[in-house]
């Protein structure tokens, strides 16, 4: 049994750094103890498709199992692709051998949410920085423990610490850790899989700061994968927001914020941001649990808890399509999201 996927147009050329096409990722459910075979497919990502330019963020939002953490890992090449491609400078990452895929996991570095259990108790500084060098790159010893040197300082941290291990300091230091050893290879993405959650209130403003201000010094593009939104907002040039392992909406950071078209990310926005008594803004609530990714409703994944849900919803599922300029979403409520030949009734 193969999971059924709709064939996928080739995309046209582009320039961005990262250009993720189409994606998806289907985990088999099987059954059986000897002859395991699979009796279904759970769908956490599913024909995925953005683009990161250089020196560009990207914010990927939703609600827990939504598909993003996936999403980063499909990226870092830790899960294979079940369809669809992903370029990396013009490049497929999927047909990437030797040379080439040592220099690309060079090319893209990860920061990921807990600094306590992303670097090694056994291992000092020195070695956690230094190790994308040996494992990517034919740099010399010496030249190893300058780089050391250099991102340190460049993470607010002092040279001498590359000979303590990780429990001889605080949190917010250890994720400085975690960004240096991101840095040491020199990439031009970097993945933050929830880079400040973990973090107490008063460091995570100066981990954010941190990393915006690598963004202008070394020109590095990043996708942000956070549930606070204002994380999201302060650091991204683009958002995408997921549902049920799918994007529901694109466009820029301001124009998802000031101007939310999708009912999904209305609510998210109504949960992280309080109406306050003097607000116009209407205040949304959602009811019910996510659908499960292995048997996701047949139209609008949304729908069984989306407040203005109409009949077409349930029957229909709405492409992701541009309803404004450069703002993008998937919603029966604006006719460009239509499929062809299922218009509203």
């Amino acid at each position: 049994m193969t999971p059924e996927v709709s064939p996928v147009s080739p995309a046209s050329p582009t320039e961005a750094l990262l250009d993720v096409r189409h994606v998806r990722k289907y985990f088999p459910v099987n059954k059986g103890v000897l002859l395991r075979r699979p009796v279904g497919w759970i769908k956490a990502v599913d024909d995925v498709a953005f683009s990161i330019p250089p020196g560009q963020t990207f914010g990927l939002v939703g609600e827990s199992g939504c598909g993003k953490s996936t999403l980063a890992k499909l990226i870092l090449l830790l899960e294979p692709l079940t369809d669809g491609d992903i370029m990396f400078e013009g490049r497929s990452v999927a047909q990437l051998r030797g040379d080439d895929l040592k220099e690309y996991r060079g090319a893209v570095g990860a920061v990921f949410q807990d600094p306590f259990s992303s670097l090694s108790p056994r291992m000092r500084v020195m070695e956690i920085v230094g190790d994308p060098l040996i494992v990517t790159t034919d740099t010399p010893r010496p030249r190893i423990e300058e780089r050391v040197a250099e991102v340190l300082e460049q993470v607010g941290l002092s040279p001498a610490s590359a000979a303590n291990y990780p429990h001889e300091f605080s949190g917010g230091q250890r994720q400085r850790i975690a960004i240096a050893r991101a840095l040491s290879a020199s990439p031009r993405l970097m993945i933050l899989d929830e880079p400040v959650s973990a973090l107490d209130a008063s460091i995570r403003a100066q981990i954010i700061n941190l990393l915006k201000s690598l963004q202008r010094e070394l020109g590095l593009s990043y996708l942000l994968i956070a549930h606070d939104l204002g994380t999201v907002r302060f650091l991204s040039d683009q958002v995408g927001v997921m549902y049920l392992g799918q994007l529901v909406e694109k466009s820029s950071s301001r124009e998802v914020f000031t101007n939310p078209l999708h009912p999904y990310t209305r609510a998210l926005l109504s949960a992280a941001l309080p109406v306050r008594p003097d607000s116009s803004r209407e205040e949304i609530v959602i009811s019910g649990e996510v659908p499960s990714p292995l048997d996701p409703p047949a139209g609008c994944r949304f729908y069984p808890r989306c407040p203005v849900a109409m009949p077409v919803c349930e029957t229909v599922q709405p492409l992701l399509a541009q309803a404004q300029a450069d703002h993008e979403v998937a919603c029966h409520l604006y006719p460009t999201s239509q499929p062809q030949g299922g218009g509203m009734e």
